[in-house]
């Protein structure tokens, strides 16, 4: 797992979820934390694109791949330990990491770009960065954190939306001005609800922003219902039934709406039983090694191979910790 940064992060929060393999999870947090690099990152910086034998036009050369966004996701684990043990350490490592973010240079609107290069929004970064932001600004009380993250979710939420389906696009594009990635992409409109579940309960509810993102939530979940599978899936692309039946995005839809319903922000009687279908299909997709089949690989899109990787995992962890 060490030679993976968001991928390691969304596995790490899914471990921390079902509270398994306590001593593996702090050692890679604190792995983290010793690789952090100069300016900030942590685990060694961006790692660029993990190889999985696939390489989409839209990437770019990974040689060149440098993301601001994926190292960030570990960094939820760090701020866990510092909630759990109070060592400043870890508040120090967050510290660190949250200033090199607010380092970067914007977008003109003010959004974060995902990579040194083009300055690019996606969705991706949302799940990597705003919550640890929130989080971090909960913990060490700089409220100027929660602000940002929610600034960040709006202005990314902006650029994505796409007004006549409801749905947001993958990622949107400075200059020109265009979509980095088109399609309707489950994982990456997943990225947005996930993101905004797991940033609310950092952000208090009589925050300017706070019903703004709840407004943004319900609507997305409530178009999103309109796409699932029979089968309980959700396609790869979200509304080409054409396209293979997708497992991290499913899963990571069944964690927003269960965290949703249980933060009183998504109604249970309309996504309680759309979530348990969800989840009854994806418990066949563990192997025996307990991986999780039919996961999008790295980096995603609507041409991605299905396989298994550790965000898939990470996600049905956090999925089936609802249901435990």
């Amino acid at each position: 797992m060490e030679q993976h940064d968001w991928e390691k992060g969304c596995a790490i929060n899914g471990l921390h979820a079902v509270d398994l393999h306590e001593e593996e999870t702090r050692y890679l947090v604190d792995r983290s934390i010793e690789t952090q690099t100069t300016d900030g990152q942590l685990t060694y910086g961006s790692l660029g694109l993990t190889p999985y034998g696939w390489e989409p036009d839209w990437a770019g050369d990974k040689n060149e791949y440098k993301s601001y966004a994926d190292p960030v996701v570990p960094g939820h684990g760090v701020l866990e330990y510092y909630d759990r043990t109070g060592e400043e350490y870890y508040l120090d490592a967050a510290r660190k990491q949250y200033e090199q973010l607010r380092s970067i240079e914007t977008t003109e609107d003010g959004g974060i770009p995902i990579s040194r290069g083009e300055k690019e929004l996606l969705l991706d970064s949302l799940y990597h960065f705003a919550p640890f932001m929130a989080r971090y600004g909960q913990l060490a009380d700089e409220p100027d954190a929660i602000d940002e993250a929610v600034f960040q979710i709006k202005v990314h939420a902006d650029r994505c939306h796409d007004p006549f389906s409801g749905l947001y696009r993958q990622g949107w594009r400075e200059s020109p001005n265009s979509f980095a990635q088109g399609t309707f992409w489950s994982r990456g409109v997943a990225w947005l609800t996930t993101a905004i579940v797991a940033t609310l309960p950092y952000v208090p509810e009589d925050h300017d922003g706070y019903d703004d993102l709840v407004e943004i939530l319900q609507n997305v979940c409530e178009t999103v219902l309109e796409y699932q599978d029979d089968s309980g899936f959700w396609h790869n692309t979200i509304d080409d039934e054409t396209s293979p039946l997708e497992a991290s995005g499913t899963l990571m839809f069944v964690y927003t709406f269960e965290e949703g319903i249980e933060q009183g922000v998504l109604d249970k009687d309309t996504f309680g039983e759309p979530s348990q279908r969800a989840m009854n299909v994806c418990k066949g997709l563990v192997n025996s090694q307990g991986g999780v089949r039919r996961v999008a690989v790295v980096p995603g899109g609507p041409e991605a191979p299905l396989g298994v990787a550790l965000h898939g995992q990470g996600f049905f962890l956090l999925a089936a910790s609802y249901f435990l």
